[in-house]
């Protein structure tokens, strides 16, 4: 009689059970290597178990099962469990976790498959988020009754979104992003831009635009905004700010070796005076932080709230060449919802400052969409738009690219700035010769 899957989880989980409390023991009575003594540990704690197990009438495990058992306790107890396995396949995207329920897998091609559970009850799900929450971050984050909430990079520099407490059951979902080091060049032959935008991002990189990507959930802004960042020179010494690592340009210090990364860091439960949490650091006051550090421009990995006003701020006393991601479906209400959040940050802000200060601070928005098609899922940029002061201050848009057969293509129009983006490297020809920008076209990359 064999051992399936679903017995060597249930191995597992009792001699997690087993070991742990016997850990520590070990580490209250002065040991320091907890996973020294968990290994130790193991091999008798295993021999009991499967002992018993046997006892009960269940097959015994034979060694390729034992030494499964073995890796998947101390995954469990020091790595990141049964999620190790679903991360190392690298076709998934999205890891979407209901309590003990098998989890959900959503594929590049957008396929949606089922995996095994990462646990075996609610509770444990609970524990594992705990663990992974305290040792797994740069900096030590917690979720509870008090904290219900937890968002923080995984050691992979996958994204973990999760919530207790306030949700019915915990849920949990992992992002991953799968092109870690694509510049516009492998963006382009994977056709999520074409030729003739490809010139024109790495212009507007190179004459230090201040350029703002917009789109849906999913659609790729972060991909994009990352392969931007691979445009900038190799010794410029700039900022990225995000409320937890996306980007991972600093994993990369042979390619950046003076970027400077900051991440959010959330406080604990005490309150200054004025309402904030004690030894919290949020993205406005690491804007402002960033500032004062000789940084060559500003990169956010997306713009939410509050820190709208300081990155406008800045922008407008002389920075110049941020990148930053947006929730928005459109160019044009990438503009509105950016002047919401400046109203919303700023009670002294009226909606006339605010249009004007997006106005006079963004170069660019670049819209990126995102279609299911059989089989997979098309990314590609439809938009990218021009900023410019208009009428009453407020921002007057010039549509480079617009939406055509599917995709985008040249709208013919230049913007007002165009000398900025040749000295950069564009042609202007790129814009206003027929035909699709390059899509489908040999003709050579700039």
């Amino acid at each position: 009689m064999s051992v399936d899957v679903a017995e060597i989880d249930e191995v597992v989980d009792r001699v997690q059970q087993r070991l742990a409390p016997l850990v520590r023991q070990k580490i209250a009575a002065g040991e320091r290597d907890e996973r020294a003594v968990a290994e130790v540990l193991l091999d008798d704690v295993l021999a009991t178990v499967i002992k018993e197990w046997a006892g009960s009438g269940r097959p015994f495990l034979d060694f390729p099962q034992e030494q499964t058992v073995r890796a998947a306790v101390l995954a469990e107890m020091f790595g990141l469990g049964r999620l190790e396995a679903l991360l190392a396949d690298d076709e998934v995207e999205n890891i979407d976790i209901i309590g003990s329920d098998p989890v959900w897998l959503s594929y590049h091609d957008g396929r949606v498959e089922r995996a095994p559970r990462i646990a075996s009850t609610d509770q444990a799900v609970v524990q594992w988020l705990q663990r992974i929450a305290a040792r797994m971050g740069r900096t030590e984050h917690t979720i509870n009754d008090a904290r219900p909430l937890l968002n923080m990079e995984l050691p992979g520099g996958e994204r973990l979104a999760a919530a207790i407490g306030v949700t019915d059951r915990p849920h949990i979902s992992i992002r991953r992003h799968r092109l870690p080091t694509a510049g516009l060049e492998a963006l382009w032959r994977r056709r999520m831009i074409s030729t003739a935008q490809l010139a024109l991002l790495r212009a507007a990189v190179r004459a230090e635009k201040n350029v703002v990507i917009c789109g849906r959930q999913k659609a790729g802004k972060t991909t994009l905004l990352r392969a931007l960042c691979w445009e900038v020179p190799a010794t410029e010494r700039f900022a990225t700010l995000e409320t937890e690592f996306e980007l991972g340009l600093h994993r990369h210090r042979d390619r950046f070796p003076a970027v400077v990364a900051f991440e959010e860091r959330e406080g604990n439960t005490e309150r200054w005076e004025n309402g904030r949490p004690v030894g919290g650091v949020d993205l406005p006051r690491l804007v402002w932080q960033s500032l004062r550090m000789h940084t060559a421009r500003t990169v956010v990995g997306e713009v939410r709230g509050g820190e709208i006003v300081p990155m406008l701020n800045a922008l407008a006393a002389g920075g110049a060449g941020s990148l930053s991601t947006l929730h928005a479906r459109s160019a044009a209400q990438a503009i509105h919802r950016m002047v919401l959040l400046c109203l919303e940050t700023n009670a002294a802000w009226t909606p006339e400052f605010a249009y004007e200060a997006v106005a006079n601070t963004i170069d660019l928005i670049v819209h990126v969409d995102l279609v299911h098609e059989p089989g997979r899922l098309d990314r590609h940029v439809t938009e990218v738009v021009a900023v410019e002061p208009g009428e009453y201050g407020r921002p007057a848009r010039t549509y480079l690219f617009a939406p055509a057969d599917g995709r985008s293509a040249p709208t013919g129009n230049l913007p007002t700035d165009i000398e900025d983006y040749e000295r950069g490297g564009f042609d202007r020809s790129w814009l206003t010769s027929s035909g699709d920008g390059g899509w489908l076209s040999d003709r050579s990359r700039p």
